[in-house]
């Protein structure tokens, strides 16, 4: 079998379309084309190679070079190839762990003796009436600062990048690793992934490791359009059936969103709803994010909902105070890594070390959720077969 590459996205990748680098980097073939070329030294290995090493027409090949192109995601020169976004393969994997070592434990640590006032702050959020404090600060801490507003932080201090324009007027970040065991047990297995879809005013967020396929919003949508793609021979008929599909997943999670808003703010009952209300109200209780109660009607919400001024103010403050306390530790780390990571594939296919190194901060925040998971001083997310370890929340945005 031939090795291949599993992506992950970080940023607005848009709509399914042929600039999103999911449709992209997943068509039949590419992530054994792309595993090649990082196997190799920048503009090493000919689409001729390529074709026969994978038993292939060159047509084929040719087709998803011109994919990759038009997403940025590898430069050509004379039929040969050098990466644009960071890859990771076995041996890279092996590397990073050198750097990273115990910091987790270190940066873990540090968070907890900020305890009293994490609690505190926590107390004053809407969610914190029916959740625990650890359920709320896994969503805070785990997610929204250390997948979120970390990355504006540390960039501001030119840590690593989080952000890259892109081809298709998109904002997003592609990193690779190779499909093996090895790098399966190093990176899938942490608490890293924030999943998130967004409609006029509510996000679906969804965060954990990425060991299986989750039942949340935004994987559910993702996978009924990727099925799209081997539905019919008609590419072009397929990729604009798609986005009419956006247009629809968008209207049906601002539904949902809108439910949600009723129920926490009038105590809407289930035999109140109209016949499309339930048919939503049925749909967000299989993915989870509210229970009905079939013997007296009332709908409960199981997710902590967070408020768009609430993450201003309150969520604010408590990441400007952990991520100033984590500051020094963090920047010692990247700072080793910009000197002894000249070994690394992505370097050596000369992706800017700036977006290298946002993977790596995924890397030591994942290990840092997992010590805290581990401390118990956030919820342990309970591993589902099949779709790994996560737990859901909803934003809203109040006008």
């Amino acid at each position: 079998m031939n090795r291949k590459l599993n992506f992950y996205f970080f940023g607005d990748i848009g709509e399914y379309d042929s600039y999103n680098p999911e449709y992209a980097c997943n068509k039949q073939y590419a992530p054994e084309v792309l595993y090649l070329i990082a196997n190799n030294e920048p503009f090493a290995i000919s689409k001729f190679d390529i074709a026969e090493i994978l038993n292939i027409e060159e047509e084929v090949i040719t087709n998803i070079i011109n994919n990759l192109e038009l997403i940025n995601a590898i430069e050509t020169k004379d039929n040969t190839y050098m990466l644009k976004f960071p890859v990771f393969l076995e041996e890279d994997v092996k590397d990073i762990e050198n750097y990273i070592n115990d910091i987790g434990e270190v940066i873990g640590k540090k968070i907890i003796d900020m305890k009293e006032m994490l609690y505190a702050e926590a107390s004053k959020l809407r969610c914190s009436k029916y959740h625990n404090y650890e359920r709320v600060l896994y969503h805070i801490i785990c997610d929204i600062i250390f997948d979120g507003t970390a990355f504006e932080f540390f960039t501001e201090r030119n840590t690593f990048c989080a952000s890259k324009l892109q081809p298709g007027v998109r904002d997003y970040i592609i990193v690779a690793y190779e499909d093996s065991k090895v790098v399966e047990k190093h990176s899938n297995k942490i608490l890293c992934s924030s999943n998130n879809f967004r409609s006029s005013g509510f996000t679906f967020n969804s965060f954990g490791d990425l060991n299986g396929l989750r039942k949340d919003m935004f994987r559910f949508f993702r996978l009924t359009q990727k099925s799209i793609d081997s539905a019919s021979p008609f590419d072009k008929a397929n990729e604009l059936y798609n986005k009419a599909l956006d247009k629809m997943n968008k209207n049906i999670a601002y539904e949902c969103g809108i439910l949600i808003q009723n129920i926490i703010s009038s105590n809407t009952q289930y035999n109140e709803l109209s016949d499309k209300q339930k048919d939503i109200a049925q749909f967000l209780n299989v993915l989870e994010y509210i229970t009905i109660n079939d013997e007296d009607n009332t709908i409960l919400v199981n997710v902590p909902v967070f408020y768009d001024f609430e993450l201003s103010t309150i969520v604010k403050e408590i990441s400007d105070s952990i991520l100033i306390n984590i500051f020094s530790i963090v920047k010692e780390v990247f700072d080793n890594f910009e000197v002894n990571a000249s070994t690394l594939t992505p370097i050596r296919h000369k992706v800017d070390i700036k977006e290298t190194a946002n993977e790596v901060w995924h890397q030591i925040f994942g290990a840092a959720n997992e010590y805290l998971v581990k401390e118990g001083f956030v919820a342990t997310p309970i591993n589902v077969d099949g779709q790994g370890r996560y737990l859901r929340s909803v934003t809203i945005s109040e006008n």
